[in-house]
């Protein structure tokens, strides 16, 4: 299992459709997430950064499959106008683990 964190962002003034939008995400969508081997799929918000974190059985293979669903795109198509590309023209930065404390009996859970 591997536990993977990005970060995106949006504009300040768009905090509240983006939170709007993510009340409606496609059932298909969530369904796809979980056949990729997504087992869960956090998103957190502060002043324009969004974090993610998920922990999925393999990143590399889950984001190949997603990227060719029909859901996917769709909602990525939907997103678009909200999402703020980083320097490097990239919506997504995966960015490192640096520490992480795992209390064995939620370790097994996880």
């Amino acid at each position: 299992m591997e536990h993977v964190s990005f970060v995106l962002h949006i504009h300040p003034d768009h905090e509240a459709e983006y939170f709007r939008r993510h009340r409606q995400v496609y059932p298909e969508l969530e369904e796809a997430f979980g056949q990729a081997g997504i087992k869960r799929y956090h998103i957190y918000y502060h002043d324009g950064t969004l974090f993610a974190y998920m922990i999925v059985e393999h990143f590399g293979e889950a984001m190949q499959m997603l990227a060719n669903h029909p859901a996917n795109a769709r909602w990525q198509a939907y997103m678009s106008d909200l999402l703020l590309p980083w320097e490097d023209g990239e919506n997504v930065k995966v960015i490192r683990e640096a520490y992480r404390y795992v209390q064995e009996s939620l370790h097994e859970k996880a």
